[in-house]
């Protein structure tokens, strides 16, 4: 019987090693940001239990837990003082030193990716600036934030005697030239076209040229020969 021990020791050794979590849970966590991959938001969670949200400004965690396969985190919404606090259970798919994958009580899972870089991770999610084309009777707004050479903002335009556009941008920076999709809404229609805008200073000229329909979208029939000479000129102005 005694020579069974040490294989059974062994096997009881493996099995623990197995439920065992091959990376600490604490630490800061995030995850790309929907519609803004340029940016990450999510969760650091303390040693002592505490635990604070990253670029969530409707969700504020304060203590963190681990039940089983459970991380549970409490906190609060800042916009709403009636709420008596908010209470989230993710079920943890698996753990390793830079990497998390939870489960939401819906099914989806999320990937997360430990980081050492909270303060850049937040600055470039708030810096933004603001900009407007203002000429007469017509006008336009951007809001824009760049990061990492990804581009997210809103555009709005609001021409005399002409409908209404309002939406958001989503592209990248190629040198000093923005490349980007415009998803807006027009007379209650979602429509999207090629934008393009060049930078100059604390000014953006958006550029024109022909276009054509592409699967639903409106595209630059050819990119070269966008023109900026008479294009409208946004110029910074104070975010609101």
């Amino acid at each position: 019987m005694k020579k069974y021990i040490p294989v059974l020791i062994v096997l009881f050794c493996i099995l623990q090693a197995c439920n065992k979590e091959s990376g600490s849970i604490s630490g800061n966590w995030v995850t790309e940001m929907p519609g803004q991959p340029q940016h990450k938001y999510g969760f650091s969670l303390k040693d002592d239990g505490n635990a604070s949200s990253i670029n969530m400004k409707n969700l504020n965690y304060e203590k963190w837990e681990k039940q089983g396969d459970l991380l549970i985190l409490k906190g609060s919404n800042p916009e709403n003082k009636q709420s008596s606090g908010i209470t989230e259970r993710l079920k943890i798919i698996s753990v390793a030193d830079s990497t998390l994958i939870l489960e939401k009580p819906d099914g989806k899972r999320v990937k997360y990716v430990k980081t050492a870089e909270v303060e850049k991770v937040v600055n470039n999610f708030e810096i933004y600036e603001c900009f407007a084309y203002i000429n007469k009777k017509d006008s336009a707004f951007m809001h824009l934030n760049v990061a990492d050479s990804i581009v997210t903002g809103d555009l709005v335009y609001m021409f005399f005697e002409k409908d209404k556009n309002q939406g958001k941008i989503i592209g990248k920076m190629r040198g000093d030239t923005l490349l980007a999709k415009y998803h807006f809404i027009s007379e209650g229609v979602l429509s999207t076209r090629d934008v393009v805008f060049l930078k100059n200073s604390s000014t953006w000229t958006e550029g024109f040229g022909e276009t054509e329909e592409k699967a639903g979208s409106t595209a630059f029939r050819d990119r070269t020969k966008i023109s900026f000479k008479k294009g409208l000129p946004f110029k910074g102005i104070p975010c609101k």
